[in-house]
């Protein structure tokens, strides 16, 4: 992740190259699954991951910026 990028922008990008869209297609938009605000603060001083649901997809995102995704149902 470049240091100008947001980790929430990061997530809906990884989503968009997995379904192979732009990512301005991707749904639901990634204010109605998470706060993105939230996300890019949540590591400023913390280290770690967090996991959630998006898009059916489970999202993990390190405070490294690597975010990881593994479909949901299968």
């Amino acid at each position: 992740m470049t240091s100008n990028a947001s980790l929430a922008g990061e997530v809906v990008s990884a989503v968009a190259r997995a379904e192979d869209v732009d990512p301005t297609d991707v749904e639901p938009a990634m204010f109605e699954a998470i706060d993105g605000d939230a996300l890019d603060r949540l590591f400023r001083e913390t280290t770690g991951h967090v996991t959630f649901e998006y898009s059916d997809y489970e999202v993990t995102v390190t405070s490294e910026g690597d975010v990881s995704l593994e479909q949901l149902g299968e």
